[in-house]
């Protein structure tokens, strides 16, 4: 098969390639531009014509290997949305105008198609199908915010049903499926060589929705007829994680939106991408962290197609753990500009504010995942502790015992506070409080198995096992946050450089506070200090050498400011040479406030409150 794939994705790599460059002249030549808007992220007017090229090197690459598309009711379809996409794109039209033309393609797709045949009623398949090929079309449309981040996700998901299609069954994979992923896989790679940053083409909604479409209507049919060979969860889940980023973004952004009262149908600056770039990453790391969670869910998603058993379960419910828990600190990071400026900034802004979602909804957020957490890690030490047919006699006592753990461990989080606390704070006090939790919720579920099915069946290694896992999986969800901030700010590129000089142990904690709030504002450089063997670390930083070598570094130009510990501040001579440097290259000299947990320049004159 794999000169099926081969062949064209050359042959609609090439054509692209040729014919995306004339609709870049062609619109610009006819004013045919995206402009700069308030909710827009580019700045300056861009061709806005580059989904003709990927539609015309699809269509072209169909009509030269197969002459008459074998699949003429998907194709028929796509070629309907590509011109209500083209239509959008030059005419502008009304949200409920499209969202309205979009579910009559869809509906005349699952009318003349093979539909989808999961629950046995017509009506409910009828309406599932639509939900999912209106949903996924958007969600494509959605992603496309910034440089190459549509046509990369494209290109991967692509490769993902691909593995898919050749690896679940490869004898009856659909050869037209095959070729059509490839032709689209050839098209967005040819596309994506004038779409990287900065772009000097944009797909628009006619190249966005093409994808989006195309890929909802194969991975539904697909999904329909795999019941029969797969089991009806990896039928699901597999077309859910392969096209993951997509649905992620979507969801994140209409989330937010309604829970802060705004529209969804607006633009603005809310997106995975834009949140990723207010955490400090540039846009190429940005679109590229989210290519890597396409890939990665991607790959999990072709695995449960091979795997097709209980571990699969355990694949799919980790992945969607982590989903949502990327999904909840971006939430909270808040988007990259304020609604309604005037295009993008040429310099990062401090990000406006997050997700500010009452305490009920956020505990309410908790108790969901955690409720999956629990039930994951008590699945899976019945895994380890049982294999082959042993698990599936002892599965009965997994159901019967389950609402009793879970139960019994939420009840002990809730009473030791776990939805008390932030997950941006998570120390090792939370830790030994979460310990306790788990371990009075273990020996509670135990007793009360006791009592109620006298743990006749039941394994006590099953309990300790759980434990372990579930206290790993908790102490792993509730430091999320900070790892996922201290891997960005390693990272980030924007923000004023800091150097930080002569910390007390006291301090560090302090200076840590005042990053995480101000992490939009400054860039950590390092740590420098006059006993350079003593090498204190600030969260993820190493000691750079001392106040020489500061002083040097300051010289150069390579930082914009300079905190300096209280101790070294009250300390003339040890400041002295550094002041003058720092004034002298008018960069800003701070000192660490234990107080007010946060920074006042040396002569005690507050600059952060």
């Amino acid at each position: 098969m794999l000169h099926h794939v081969l062949i064209p994705f050359g042959t609609a790599a090439a054509l692209s390639l040729a014919l995306v460059p004339a609709c870049r002249w062609f619109g610009r030549r006819y004013g045919y531009l995206s402009h700069a808007t308030a909710d827009r992220w580019h700045r300056g007017s861009v061709p806005l014509l580059g989904g003709m090229g990927i539609f015309g090197a699809v269509a072209a690459g169909l009509l030269i290997l197969q002459g008459a598309p074998d699949r003429p009711v998907v194709a028929g379809c796509a070629a309907a949305i590509f011109v209500l996409g083209l239509v959008d794109d030059l005419r502008a039209l009304n949200p409920t105008t499209k969202l309205v033309a979009q579910i009559a393609v869809a509906a005349a797709f699952v009318l003349l198609g093979d539909g989808l045949h999961w629950t046995g009623s017509p009506a409910v398949d009828t309406v599932i199908a639509l939900f999912w090929i209106v949903g996924v079309t958007n969600a494509f449309n959605l992603l496309d915010n910034m440089d190459g981040l549509c046509a990369g996700v494209a290109l991967i998901a692509g490769a993902a049903w691909t593995g898919v299609l050749l690896s679940a069954d490869p004898d009856a994979a659909a050869l037209g499926d095959v070729q059509l992923l490839a032709l689209l896989m050839g098209a967005a790679a040819g596309f994506l060589v004038y779409n990287r940053r900065p772009a000097s083409i944009f797909m628009g909604d006619a190249g966005a929705l093409f994808f989006g479409f195309s890929f909802a209507s194969v991975t539904l049919e697909w999904s329909g007829a795999a019941v029969g060979r797969l089991s009806p969860f990896a039928a699901a889940a597999a077309p859910l994680l392969v096209l993951l980023t997509p649905i992620l973004d979507t969801a994140l952004v209409t989330c937010t939106r309604l829970l802060s009262a705004r529209s969804v149908l607006l633009g603005g600056y809310d997106h995975a991408s834009h949140r990723l770039v207010a955490a400090g990453l540039s846009e190429r790391q940005a679109v590229a962290v989210l290519w890597a969670m396409a890939a990665v869910s991607g790959g999990v998603g072709w695995a449960v197609t091979v795997l097709d058993g209980s571990w699969s379960i355990l694949l799919v419910t980790a992945c969607g753990i982590g989903a949502a828990i990327v999904g909840g600190y971006l939430a909270h990071v808040g988007p990259a500009a304020a609604f309604g400026a005037t295009g993008r900034p040429e310099s990062q802004a401090p990000a406006s504010p997050g997700l500010s979602a009452p305490a009920a909804v956020r505990q309410g957020a908790a108790i969901l995942l955690d409720l999956c957490v629990v039930a994951t890690a008590y699945y899976a030490a019945y895994r380890l502790r049982f294999e082959g047919a042993s698990f599936d006699a002892n599965f009965q006592y997994f159901l019967r015992s389950l609402p009793i753990v879970i139960a019994c461990q939420l009840i002990a989080l809730r009473i030791a506070g776990a939805y008390d606390r932030t997950w941006w704070r998570f120390d090792v006090m939370d830790a030994a409080a979460f310990t306790r939790a788990v371990v009075v919720g273990t020996i509670a579920a135990q007793l009360v198995i006791l009592y109620v099915h006298r743990f006749s069946g039941y394994s006590r290694t099953v309990f300790v096992i759980n434990g372990v896992i579930l206290l790993g999986a908790l102490v792993a969800t509730r430091t999320s946050f900070r790892l996922i901030g201290e891997s960005i700010e390693r990272r980030r590129r924007s923000g004023e450089r800091l150097a930080v000089y002569g910390l007390s142990e006291h301090e560090q904690g302090a200076f840590g506070e005042f990053l995480a709030r101000s992490r939009a504002r400054y860039r950590l450089v390092g740590h420098f200090d006059d006993a350079p063997r003593q090498w204190r670390r600030i969260p993820g930083r190493r000691m750079l050498g001392d106040r020489s070598r500061l002083l040097e570094l300051v010289r150069s130009g390579g930082v914009d400011a300079v905190a300096v510990g209280a101790a070294r501040a009250g300390s003339p001579s040890s400041v002295e040479a550094l002041r003058q440097v720092c004034a002298e290259r008018r960069i800003r000299l701070f000192t660490v406030d234990l107080m007010v947990v946060d920074f006042t320049d040396v002569d005690a004159r507050p600059v952060h409150r």
